[in-house]
């Protein structure tokens, strides 16, 4: 199974249970980040105003659940050694960790200026 598939797949185990496949919005994206990295994120919006999103980073998969932004869009994961957090607005997202037991000024920045135009 490719990478992009893998995303897709996992971000709908993130969405809450008893949504038919049918009634979810799917929006794969590709970003281009600094350097040239890539970043394949697939984002997952339910009717009932759910969204989930999945990504590919540090060779694993991550699954991630909307979280309120005062702008923009911002997604978390759940559980494990730290967070993973996506930000995004407009064309432009940033992916940053945050450990378990640090503090946010800890936060660091994993991939930056990824563009999806």
């Amino acid at each position: 199974m490719n990478s992009l598939k893998t995303v897709v797949c996992a971000a709908a185990m993130a969405l809450p249970g008893g949504l038919a496949w049918a009634e979810i919005d799917i929006l794969p994206v590709t970003f281009t980040c600094l350097n040239g990295v890539p970043l394949q994120v697939a984002y997952f919006n339910a009717p009932d105003g759910s969204s989930a999103a999945a990504m590919m980073v540090d060779n694993q998969l991550v699954t991630m659940r909307q979280v309120q932004s005062g702008s923009g869009i911002r997604y978390e994961s759940d559980g494990g050694a730290g967070t993973y957090i996506l930000r995004s607005k407009g064309w432009d997202a940033t992916v940053s960790y945050l450990a378990t037991g640090t503090d946010a000024a800890s936060e660091q920045v994993i991939l930056e200026n990824c563009v999806s135009r």
